[in-house]
């Protein structure tokens, strides 16, 4: 019983727990940019900025630039 409660009490590996969900997170998240980069979604983002800027500044900045040839 006591070897149960001792068992129960440590907490070395909730550490390791810790850095394997931020590991898979940070993983998830740099997945999930190079899919939208390659994937041509943000183009529309590029275009909205530069649309914005333009607006903003008062100069026409023309088009972004095709990247994907």
């Amino acid at each position: 019983m006591i070897a149960l409660r001792t068992f129960f009490r440590d907490e070395d590996g909730a550490v390791t727990i810790d850095w394997v969900a931020l590991t898979a997170g940070i993983l998830l998240l740099g997945i999930m940019v190079v899919y939208a980069i390659f994937n041509g979604g943000v183009d529309g983002l590029v275009d909205s900025i530069n649309s914005e800027l333009g607006t903003a500044v008062g100069v026409s900045t023309g088009t972004a630039p095709d990247i994907n040839n």
